[in-house]
């Protein structure tokens, strides 16, 4: 079985910084034979954060709805922001395509691009929860927050105050031992991964975007990751206030590792500012390679 792939950095429009992430295009005719093995072990071969399988439509067909799948080296997941931004870059500015829609795991992600900026948008699936336990870090001296962004996703958090302590955190990476164990969260809520995300404010940009640094840590550190951005997102506008609104940032990450990713959350509060009613995430993306491979 031979399937065409294309790779793309995320969260950037120069090649080779951002986050790489690989599509695998899966013909309809090959979309129910293709297993849940092959599909792992491909993106075990791509050693990326994430590789996205693109299920195709049928032959003379053009669907406004496309189907993925999205592992990372060791599990599915449901829901990961930059294979996200990446597929809806491909399929919208790439191939021009007249898609409005990624089915996911998670549920069904709306794709579109941002008139202002060009970039790709994606109203994120959420179902944000803030769990009662609590990580020690050694970094702040704290007891730090988990927060999923949906079941699955969830990610401790990691006020720093400055940029030196930040470049400390590979000392201390994922505050979660085993980044595929869950057992501590809430109920109901044990499933998929955790990761540690760390963070430092930088006051806000020319739009009026407040800004962050951040670097993030699962089983490594990962070079963008906008599950854990839109997350944090959600939780930095919990501290804002009660009042409806949107609240608007701008993260950085991967700076530490010369890929540095620009990534931007747009938060919606509810009425009374006690839920979060919208979430989305956009970013660049930009074509690095192209070819085929054996399943």
């Amino acid at each position: 079985m031979q399937l065409s792939f294309t790779t793309l950095d995320v969260f950037t429009s120069t090649r080779y910084a951002g986050n790489p992430v690989a599509i695998v295009h899966v013909p309809a005719s090959l979309s129910e034979s293709l297993t849940q093995s092959q599909k792992q072990a491909i993106s075990s071969e791509f050693n990326l954060s994430e590789t996205v399988f693109l299920h195709l439509p049928e032959t003379r067909t053009a669907p406004t709805e496309r189907k993925i799948d999205i592992f990372t080296t060791a599990a599915e997941v449901p829901f990961a922001g930059h294979p996200t931004i990446g597929t809806a870059h491909y399929l919208l500015k790439v191939l021009g395509e007249k898609v409005d829609t990624l089915i996911t795991k998670a549920g069904p992600i709306p794709i579109s691009i941002y008139k202002e900026t060009g970039n790709v948008k994606a109203q994120v699936p959420h179902a944000f929860h803030v769990h009662r336990v609590t990580y020690m870090c050694s970094l702040n001296g704290k007891e730090n927050p988990a927060c999923s962004i949906v079941k699955g996703m969830s990610f401790i958090f990691v006020k720093l105050e400055t940029l030196e302590a930040l470049s400390s955190a590979e000392e201390v990476k994922n505050l979660q031992e085993d980044t595929y164990d869950p057992s501590s969260l809430d109920d109901g809520w044990k499933e998929g991964l955790i990761g540690t995300m760390y963070f430092v404010a930088q006051g806000e940009d020319e739009s009026g975007r407040k800004k962050y640094r951040t670097r993030m840590f699962g089983s490594r550190e990962d070079p963008g990751t906008g599950s854990a951005s839109s997350a944090l997102g959600c939780h930095l506008a919990g501290l804002e206030g009660k009042e409806k609104g949107v609240v608007k940032f701008r993260f950085e990450q991967g700076v530490e590792m010369g890929r540095s990713n620009e990534i931007e959350v747009d938060v919606t509060r509810s009425e009374g500012g006690e839920g979060v009613e919208r979430v989305v995430l956009s970013g660049a993306a930009v074509t690095v390679m192209e070819g085929n491979l054996q399943a």
